[in-house]
């Protein structure tokens, strides 16, 4: 090793010993993609004031707390003509929690309807990276300047306050679209990234790039938003919707979130929504490890698990681990650090050419 790439100035390299037998080392989710944008609007519907919140892809966690906003003063605005008092969120998910939460900043009555558990949500699944991931904004670009300023800000100043938020560098062997977005979309936001005449692991010889980012810790972080709403005195009903009829019958609000993520294709009929499913390998925590690293691939060292995703399966809507693909991105990802053979990049990006959605799978922050 030349005297410019000693071992002390290379950031520690993870252990990538894996067992794909062991309960929760393989996990699977599906993204809420939906093609064209996501949704985030209101209409009166059956006596209901709706306020559709769901199509966020990969980026729910990212896009939170400045969707969640945008969700406050649209009731805010409706609620000073209706005088309304009670507000329902359809969905535990990220979108649901952060929503129901400021909504309580009007002073309404919340209660959240989901037939799932927080910890039993995509959100729960998440990667944890704040980036701009598997998400079409068309036509939305200045709304979604506005969300991701919000979003960004919030989750900063939530750093060490218990929600699972940190910031940290992500090295990256080419430009990552996701983060690329943001600094284009919002100047000056995040910091510029660094590029790097060599990437500073063992068995990495090539260039590459320094972001710096927040990584967003979903199970601390849905369990904090979960245990703050419950103090408030949210209500929590668990409730699988039928159809459509069914919500407007069985929902006593006369305002309705809906952040019911891809659940909104059968309940409100969205042809638009497209599930994207991806896997993860879920590594025992090395807290050594203190960036994100990303190369097709991505690595998030996170305090529960150092967890290893990137693959990705449009229109496949099951959430059936593969302990196969997940063995195999842990033996990519070993490979990039001189930990096992050198090999190609497996197949992980499968397209169904039915659909046009042409989603750009770089470093997804979700599964």
């Amino acid at each position: 090793m030349s005297s410019d790439r000693m071992s002390k100035d290379l950031l520690p390299t993870p252990d990538f010993t894996f067992d794909p037998d062991v309960p929760g080392a393989c996990i699977a989710g599906v993204r809420p993609y939906r093609i064209g944008s996501y949704r985030l609007d209101a209409e009166m519907e059956s006596g209901k004031f709706v306020v559709h919140n769901y199509g966020h892809g990969g980026a729910g966690i990212t896009l939170s707390w400045g969707c969640a906003e945008k969700v406050r003063e649209i009731v805010k605005n409706y609620i000073a003509v209706s005088k309304d008092t009670e507000v329902a969120v359809l969905g535990a998910g990220v979108m649901g929690l952060t929503a129901a939460t400021l909504l309580l900043d009007l002073g309404l009555k919340v209660t959240i309807y989901s037939d799932r558990k927080p910890e039993e949500t995509t959100s729960y699944k998440a990667g944890g990276q704040w980036a701009v991931s598997v998400v079409k904004y068309e036509g939305k670009e200045e709304e979604l300047k506005g969300i991701l300023k919000t979003a960004y800000t919030t989750f900063k100043n939530s750093i060490g306050k218990n929600f699972g938020v940190y910031e940290r560098p992500n090295y990256t062997a080419t430009l990552s679209h996701n983060l690329e977005v943001v600094m284009q979309l919002v100047p000056g936001l995040i910091p510029e990234r660094v590029p790097l005449p060599c990437l500073p692991f063992e068995g990495h010889t090539q260039s590459g790039y320094m972001y710096q980012t927040l990584l967003i810790e979903p199970p601390t972080f849905l369990a904090r938003l979960e245990k703050d709403l419950k103090m408030r005195n949210v209500t929590c009903v668990h409730k699988r919707f039928m159809n459509k009829s069914d919500v407007f019958t069985s929902v006593t609000q006369a305002i309705i979130v809906n952040c019911t993520g891809l659940g909104a294709k059968k309940l409100w009929n969205d042809s638009q929504l497209l599930p994207i499913k991806g896997q993860l390998a879920m590594l025992p925590p090395q807290p050594k490890l203190q960036y994100l690293y990303g190369q097709n691939g991505y690595m998030f060292p996170r305090s529960d698990h150092v967890v290893i995703g990137g693959t990705f399966e449009e229109d496949v809507d099951d959430e059936i681990a593969d302990k196969a693909k997940c063995q195999e991105l842990v033996d990519y990802m070993a490979s990039l650090f001189g930990k096992a053979p050198r090999r190609a990049m497996p197949d992980f990006h499968i397209h169904h050419p039915r659909h046009a959605a042409k989603v750009n799978p770089v470093l997804p922050e979700v599964v």
